[in-house]
Parts: C-alpha cells; sequence; structure tokens
C-alpha cells in the first residue's frame, strides 16, 4: 500500500457525519479528503508532514479505527436520546423548573 490511502466506505454503515468527526479526528496525523458518490463516501488519506513515521497500512488501521469509534458513539447516541431526555426532565423537575 503507499500513499495516498484510499478507502470506499457503504453510507450506511458510515453516515456523512461520522465521516467528518473521524476526519477532524485525524487532521493533525492525516489530511483526508471527503467524497461522495453513489451511496458510497470515498476516502483519500495523505500524511499532513513529510517526515511522518506513519506506514499507509498504519493510516489505513487509524482510520478504520477512528471510523468505528465514531459510528459507535453516534449509534450509542441515538439509543440513548430518549433516557437522556428522560433524565434532563427529572433533573429539571427536581429544581423545580417545569417544562
Amino acid at each position: 500500500m503507499t500513499w495516498p490511502v484510499t478507502l470506499k466506505l457503504d453510507i450506511s454503515a458510515y453516515p456523512l457525519s461520522v465521516v467528518q468527526r473521524a476526519a477532524y479526528s485525524l487532521a493533525d496525523t492525516v489530511a483526508i479528503q471527503i467524497g461522495i458518490e453513489a451511496n458510497q463516501i470515498s476516502l483519500t488519506a495523505d500524511p499532513t508532514e513529510a517526515r511522518l513515521t506513519l506506514s499507509p497500512e498504519q493510516a489505513h488501521s487509524l482510520i478504520l479505527q477512528h471510523l468505528n469509534d465514531f459510528a459507535l458513539r453516534d449509534h450509542i447516541n441515538r439509543e440513548t436520546a430518549g433516557l437522556r431526555e428522560i433524565l434532563a426532565r427529572a433533573a429539571l423537575a427536581g429544581c423545580g423548573i417545569s417544562q
């Protein structure tokens, strides 16, 4: 594998917001260009510095790790949205603040 590192992602597995968060979190290591094609997101990553010691294979793995991390966070956020709303209402009611 050589630079640039290219990944093709299914948009149903990795929504654009997840891909953007992962790209931002890696901005100090790799510069990622995001493209959208029919039901796919294309990522092209280049090192941010010429002296980067990260190999293309390591960058590929790192990008996938961040994508999976942010996809899981997004899933947990969606699954717990109702619970967070209930807790917020209970906290506000406990403080005497009604909605």
